[in-house]
């Protein structure tokens, strides 16, 4: 508030000089005032001073181009006015390491400001400094920072290319029950010494002069992992979290349960995924991960019937 207090300055400059230049009662009155005003100024103030916190909130997930904003609420006594506040944010990104936004004069009790989200991967608003100033701006406090989430920025589905071979894998396989039981989905046999004599079907048994039972199926168990390749840049990055995502729903759409793989750092993560909550969760997991990853492992560390590299040199199905 430097501007405050130069205009500060020079009306105290002025009020002296009246002072001496005129020398009536009015202007030592005067004087008296602007030389008190400060003290005035922060005592009433210094309450809300005090008591000022500020709460900054953003939503967790956001799709790519979609409208986002950070949310800023002041908090204080509301006996006295709101005091004046000036931040200091760095909005950090996948790409980008510091954007700096100045937000000064915020004196009302809530705030918006607008997010970029063309780009794909995370945006993580970080606080650098906090002021907050009395009524006349000259006398300031350290205001106690939140520390909000990261938001994750989620890119469109989009068909991976080349696009991996789905059609045979995605045919569901089915397998006798174990110890037998209810089921959806039944086959036919012929009738083996020691079957339970109620899963025998009379009709069929009549039709083909021997005995048929009903077994029952069940879905075949299979492992399928889903490795992401994510590579560096926001188009790069937007089309294999693009692809992954499209595979992983087609994957969901046939009730099939996978897994999704990727690096974060050094580490390889892994998520389990049989539903779309779980899928929004790992991707973004995915879109959090710092850009300078180390590349996935070649052949990958994991048993599994079916691995489908989306990215860089993926669709091909291993």
């Amino acid at each position: 508030m430097a501007v405050n207090r130069m205009l500060y300055a020079g009306l105290l400059i002025l009020s002296l000089v009246f002072y001496f230049a005129s020398g009536i009662w009015f202007s030592w009155l005067l004087l008296v005032l602007v030389l008190a005003l400060p003290l005035l100024s922060l005592l009433l103030s210094l309450p809300a001073m005090l008591s000022c916190r500020l709460e900054a909130s953003l939503p967790e997930t956001v799709e790519q181009g979609e409208k986002a904003t950070l949310r800023l609420r002041l908090r204080s006594w509301r006996l006295p006015p709101l005091p004046e506040i000036q931040l200091r944010l760095n909005l950090r990104t996948r790409d980008r390491e510091k954007d700096l936004r100045y937000l000064s004069r915020l004196s009302r009790a809530e705030g918006l400001l607008a997010l970029p989200t063309e780009n794909c991967g995370f945006l993580a608003p970080e606080f650098k400094r906090g002021r907050v100033y009395d009524a006349l701006g000259l006398f300031r406090l350290p205001l106690r920072l939140p520390k909000p989430a990261p938001m994750a920025i989620l890119p469109p589905e989009r068909p991976p290319v080349p696009m991996p071979r789905l059609e045979q894998f995605l045919q569901q396989q089915m397998k006798p029950k174990p110890g037998g039981g209810a089921a959806e989905q039944h086959d036919h046999r012929a009738y083996r010494p020691g079957d339970p004599v109620k899963d025998i079907h009379w009709k069929l048994s009549l039709k083909s002069d021997q005995l048929v039972v009903r077994e029952p199926l069940e879905p075949v168990a299979r492992r399928v992992i889903l490795a992401i390749r994510t590579p560096s840049g926001p188009a790069g990055r937007a089309a294999a979290l693009g692809g992954f995502r499209y595979l992983s729903r087609q994957l969901l759409i046939r009730g099939i349960p996978h897994s999704a793989v990727w690096m974060e750092g050094e580490a390889l993560q892994e998520r389990q995924i049989a539903s779309e909550e779980a899928l929004i969760s790992a991707l973004r997991a995915a879109c959090m991960a710092p850009e300078q990853s180390s590349p996935l492992p070649r052949p990958l560390p994991m048993q599994a019937d079916w691995i489908c590299p989306v990215g860089p040199e993926g669709g091909n199905a291993e």
